[in-house]
């Protein structure tokens, strides 16, 4: 009974330690502002996407939920414009899904427009040791290693009215793997690099617990 108190208690203190190690990592990166977007939520914004997509890691899981490069970004591109709609973010976002190149788009009835670029499709291991207490009450070490789906995408944003950038950077957005369901582990990073971005425009936070 006593050996099952000692092992409870290590477990126990293993756990707090490592959420108590738990830092801030930065999501959002190399950022580049000209000038603020001022009054965002009374703004009309088209987004555009490269249909280039490179994709490092997941490809089995990637080509299963997004045949064409393409499907993904208009994935990517629907998602921002709900949730962007959705947080207030802007009044109007609409998207245009035949152009590949800034010049190409119909800026007549826009303020603002959003370039999504650079898509990478990654996926980094972290490596844990845990301490804890063996059944006969001696210390040992055990390593654990957790897999991620890394999303980076670069976001580029121009006045409208005078074809001018006006910011850019780039967001990460991550999850890890579980039960090795890679579908929803890669839609919930797709999902994070989303909030990010609009986390970062409606009030400029870039630093996130590490997930």
């Amino acid at each position: 009974m006593k050996s099952k108190l000692v092992i409870i208690i290590a477990l126990l203190i293993a756990v707090v330690s490592l959420s108590s190690c738990k830092v801030n990592k930065q999501y959002v990166q190399y950022i580049s502002k000209k000038e603020d977007i001022k009054t965002p939520e009374t703004k009309k914004v088209i987004v555009f996407a490269t249909d280039n997509v490179r994709v490092n890691e997941f490809k089995q899981t990637f080509e299963k939920n997004f045949p064409e490069k393409g499907d993904f970004t208009l994935d990517f591109m629907e998602e921002f414009s709900n949730k962007g709609l959705t947080n207030n973010l802007f009044s109007n976002i609409l998207i245009d899904n035949n152009s590949f190149k800034y010049e190409n788009v119909n800026t007549e009835n826009s303020d603002y427009v959003i370039y999504f670029s650079n898509f990478e499709i990654a996926n980094r291991v972290e490596w844990n040791n845990v301490g804890g207490m063996g059944m006969n009450g001696v210390g040992m070490n055990n390593t654990t290693s957790v897999e991620y789906c890394v999303i980076n995408v670069k976001v580029e944003i121009y006045d409208a009215k005078n074809d001018k950038e006006i910011i850019d950077f780039v967001v990460i957005g991550e999850e890890s793997v579980f039960m090795f369901d890679f579908t929803k582990t890669l839609n919930k990073a797709k999902e994070r690099a989303v909030e990010h971005i609009i986390n970062y425009l409606k009030s400029g936070k870039t630093e996130y617990k590490k997930y």
